[in-house]
């Protein structure tokens, strides 16, 4: 563990020295002058740590990318490298974070603060190593686009015929079997969210300019999370590359009309079934090779949904031509979607569906619906898609269990999962028993709820705790029926901690001042048995460092007496 250079907890005395306001840093400015007392080294003697330790680390980081470009040609280290136990390494260096030391590095040099190390002899030196290896100081971005991000581009290409990379992308790793496919400076690297910042550049940048064009006075692209213009040399490299900045449009004319129109050609008209996939080239010499794959019905139902809206308009004269039907929503609403929410329903108990639910493409559920993304449909119904067809069908889907919106989930979640499951838990394991953290109500076990197997609940109970999950007085009062503990550290406190320090304190004339800090409860008594094994030294650690149990007064009479703090140790 890093000492910490310039505050330091000195052991409990009589006097103690407390810095004057005016020296405080910020994080101490607000605390009372008694609530925590501290030895302020002078800061000369700071000052020289802190000149130490950058040159230090500035070494190491020199050391570092010398022996990683070395070993790897180049100098695009992954934020995620570690340094290895290698011999190929340095001892020194082993289980360095170096590509968390190179992002702070070139953060700080694009601030203006690396370079206050010029000004020192041995920072100076330091830094023209950097140069002298080739380390790219001051083109940093540019360096990562031409060796990182266009390669990986170029090799997406390659391997799959196309720049259309999905945003959860990333490149194989070393240990994956196609890695080899792949430049060694690209491996591991998150190309689809790269891929998305890219487009999100350009769209800003011509938004920017657009307002410029239109004066307006305030732009609509919050500065707070406005990227910096993509130069135009990288611009250039990515169209000559055929990089797509607007995948619906490219979508829309390389592969949805192309393939409506042959489906016309050889079926005679255009309602196309929701699992309709264009089959490959060997299969049906008659569909083009270049749109095997193309999911061509579930298309065509986002295109009824309302996605594709501009590229529809644009196209309105020819998908008129073709026969293409937007009112086919009653025919969907009726054969597909329904009758998957009942499957759902039936099968699962709940009509809760989640967001990346797929319908099966098997029975019992309706043919029509194979393939139809459940989850997506339901999320638009909650924001208003099918509304003529909801309203129809509203008592028909609050028998199902619809859930409408996210105070309808908590309500139902509260009720019919967490109430049951709390109430067996304790049938289980006893009134006082405490649901851990990691706790998940287990799948197959009849002794559960079925609408409760499965479900997380120590995951649940702590997100409540936290201010996560918004709650209501009335489902607050239901979790208060069937003993929910609101605040666990109260319970463990009173449950645990006390006991075990008075039991301390009783064998040890009536203080807990001599406990070691690594003290643990044996297993007898006088110590309570929620106590047994318990790290209680490590608790007035942290107690005495300020960390927990202080800021309650009650507490701090107990603390006090037991001879954990001292009278004058916590104001």
């Amino acid at each position: 563990m890093r000492r910490r250079r310039l505050l330091q907890l000195l052991p409990l005395r009589p006097r103690l020295l407390c810095a004057p306001p005016a020296l405080r840093s910020p994080a101490l400015a607000s605390v009372p002058d008694a609530a925590r007392f501290y030895r302020v080294s002078s800061s000369n003697d700071s000052a020289k740590g802190r000149r130490s330790s950058n040159n230090k680390s500035l070494s190491q980081l020199v050391l570092a990318l010398r022996t990683f470009h070395s070993l790897e040609r180049h100098f695009a280290v992954p934020f995620s490298f570690v340094v290895p136990r290698s011999h190929h390494w340095p001892k020194e260096l082993h289980q360095l974070p170096l590509g968390v030391k190179v992002h702070r590095f070139m953060q700080s040099l694009s601030k203006g603060s690396a370079s206050a190390l010029e000004t020192k002899k041995q920072g100076a030196e330091q830094m023209q190593e950097l140069r002298d290896m080739g380390f790219p100081l001051h083109s940093w971005q540019e360096y990562q686009f031409q060796e990182v991000c266009l390669p990986a581009l170029r090799t997406y290409q390659e391997q799959y015929g196309d720049l259309f990379v999905p945003q959860k992308f990333i490149v194989p790793e070393e240990d994956d079997d196609d890695a080899e496919l792949w430049p060694r400076a690209t491996r591991g690297y998150k190309l689809g969210l790269a891929v998305a910042k890219l487009r999100k550049q350009v769209q800003q940048q011509r938004q920017r300019e657009q307002q410029l064009k239109d004066k307006k006075k305030q732009s609509t692209t919050s500065s707070s999370a406005a990227l910096p213009p993509l130069p135009k040399n990288q611009v250039d490299a990515l169209n000559e590359l055929g990089f797509v900045w607007r995948v619906r449009d490219t979508k829309w004319y390389q592969f949805f009309l192309p393939g409506l129109r042959k489906y016309k050609e050889l079926q005679g008209n255009a309602d196309v079934p929701l699992a309709f996939t264009i089959p490959k080239h060997e299969e049906d010499p008659r569909w083009p090779k270049v749109l095997e794959g193309y999911m061509l019905g579930r298309h065509v139902y986002m295109v009824r949904s309302g996605k594709y809206a501009t590229q529809a308009r644009d196209s309105r004269e020819e998908l008129d031509e073709l026969g293409f039907s937007f009112r086919l929503v009653d025919k969907v609403w009726s054969e597909s979607i329904f009758p998957a929410l009942e499957v759902f329903s039936a099968q699962y108990g709940h009509c809760d569906v989640w967001q990346d639910f797929v319908v099966p493409s098997e029975e019992p559920w309706p043919k029509d619906s194979w393939g139809l993304k459940l989850g997506d449909t339901v999320k638009n119904i909650r924001r208003g898609a099918y509304d003529s067809q909801v309203q129809a069908a509203r008592m028909e889907l609050n028998a199902l269990g619809f859930v409408w919106n996210a105070r309808h989930r908590v309500e139902k979640t509260v009720r019919s999962v967490v109430i049951p499951a709390l109430t067996t838990y304790r049938r289980l394991h006893g009134n006082d028993a405490l649901v851990t953290t990691d706790f998940v109500v287990p799948d197959r076990d009849p002794n559960w709820p079925v609408l409760t197997r499965g479900f997380r609940l120590g995951q649940w109970i702590t997100r409540v705790r936290s201010g996560q999950v918004a709650l209501s007085s009335k489902l607050r009062a239901e979790l208060d029926k069937v003993g929910f503990v609101w605040r666990s550290n109260d319970q463990r406190w009173n449950e645990v901690l006390l006991p075990a320090f008075r039991a301390y304190a009783e064998l040890h004339g009536g203080t807990c001042a001599s406990m070691s800090t690594k003290f643990s409860v044996p297993p007898e008594a006088p110590y309570p048995r929620a106590a047994w094994g318990v790290n209680l030294g490590g608790a007035l650690w942290h107690i005495r460092n300020g960390d927990s149990y202080v800021n309650c007064e009650d507490k701090q009479r107990e603390l006090r007496t037991l001879g954990i703090l001292a009278d004058d140790a916590v104001a």
